[in-house]
């Protein structure tokens, strides 16, 4: 058996050698940094649709060959600077030396379930033999590790970017400009050390996540989020059964919320599901019954209308539930089609056995918003309306 104490320095030198090759290499440097960015972005916008994903994960890779364009010209230009001899004799051609490294940013598109950061080929393999590690305890001793190196990297690469690269937020906002054509006049010191805190408000503002694209509720509560606007939902008294039972006891009050059409959908929020947030949640339809079936004392039947009068099925549509970035107490909920409405008609939204009530508006086509009930002497038993 290995003793703690063993273990905690070998912990030690391998974390203090992951540190030292990123510390002294600009290039992994800016490795290690894309990594943390192409993560953060896929964790920040779960909420967006695939298009949007797209979108923002070319912007991203484009930024990205802004930046190394930027960093090797520069890293050209400080060689002809270290070189007094190619300056003075003859004009200073751009030839690497062997100890150049070139570093190729690849862009990379994860797989949907992929929460990890995917592995690179293109890392060093020196690299890549430290972050190996020969036991399966110190391997997950060390990722827990991992968030917290990405972190120091990105803040030692924006602080080496801005203290080493004057006007650097200026010239790279060149670099990756769609016009390109422009020259950007070099600044002085003084102009550098008085933008210095809008640099530090630019860094500040692209590492926080964006605002959602739909309005946020400030009280806790379930929202139902229909043209734009939130819509709180009321709880109904009745519990939601089992999926087992096909009609829940009678629901006597109407509902209280309508949203104008069936492509609605919700924002939870709620204190208990920041750690225990479930996958899907479930849309149970809340049919209504519109007549009852008696029989008199000598067996005739006999039709009557029936008002206010509902049960909760065991029809269910399924939604998928996505975190909303920057808000671990609020959670979307969404179908996974682009195109899905729900009918026309009364549901609850459950949550944890409890029904949010909602109707959707328009005229009700659907048989499972419609429902007869028998009334016999040994129970009453329901059935689907011939026509809604």
């Amino acid at each position: 058996m290995v003793s703690p104490h063993a273990q905690e320095i070998e912990y030690a030198l391998t974390l203090q050698r992951i540190i030292s090759t990123v510390k002294d290499d600009p290039a992994q440097l800016r490795l290690t940094v894309y990594e943390f960015a192409r993560a953060r972005l896929k964790i920040d916008t779960s909420w967006a649709d695939e298009s949007e994903r797209k979108r923002l994960l070319a912007a991203l890779e484009t930024a990205i060959q802004g930046v190394e364009e930027f960093s090797a010209r520069r890293e050209q230009r400080e060689r002809v600077q270290s070189n007094p001899t190619a300056q003075i004799g003859q004009a200073a051609a751009p030839v690497a030396s062997a100890s150049t490294t070139v570093t190729t940013v690849r862009p990379v598109n994860p797989a949907p379930e992929d929460i990890l950061l995917p592995e690179r080929a293109y890392l060093r393999p020196g690299i890549q033999s430290v972050v190996e590690v020969r036991t399966q305890s110190l391997g997950s001793m060390l990722a827990g590790f991992c968030a917290g190196i990405l972190l120091l990297a990105v803040i030692a690469g924006l602080a080496y970017h801005r203290e080493q690269l004057p006007g650097f937020d200026e010239r790279f906002s060149q670099v990756i400009s769609p016009t390109g054509a422009k020259q950007v006049a070099p600044q002085s010191t003084a102009e550098t050390s008085s933008s210095a805190p809008a640099v530090d408000a630019k860094i500040a503002a692209a590492s926080s996540p964006g605002p959602p694209p739909f309005p946020l509720p400030s009280d806790y509560g379930i929202y139902a989020l229909s043209n734009g606007a939130l819509t709180e939902l009321n709880v109904l008294p009745e519990r939601v059964p089992d999926k087992r039972i096909a009609m829940s006891t009678p629901v006597t009050q109407p509902s209280r919320t309508t949203v104008a059409d069936g492509r609605t959908r919700f924002v939870l929020f709620r204190r208990d599901l920041a750690e225990n947030a479930p996958d899907r949640v479930e849309v149970r339809v809340v049919a209504r019954v519109v007549r009852a079936l008696t029989f008199d004392a000598k067996g005739r039947p006999s039709f009557s209308p029936v008002t206010d009068a509902w049960n909760i099925r065991n029809l269910a549509y399924e939604l998928r539930v996505r975190p909303i970035a920057g808000n671990p107490e609020m959670l979307l909920v969404q179908s996974e089609k682009a195109d899905f409405a729900l009918p026309a008609g009364r549901y609850a939204l459950v949550v944890k056995d409890r029904g949010y009530d909602f109707t959707v508006a328009g005229n009700v086509t659907d048989v499972a918003q419609c429902l007869e009930r028998t009334d016999a002497a040994n129970g009453e038993f329901y059935s689907e309306c011939q026509k809604p």
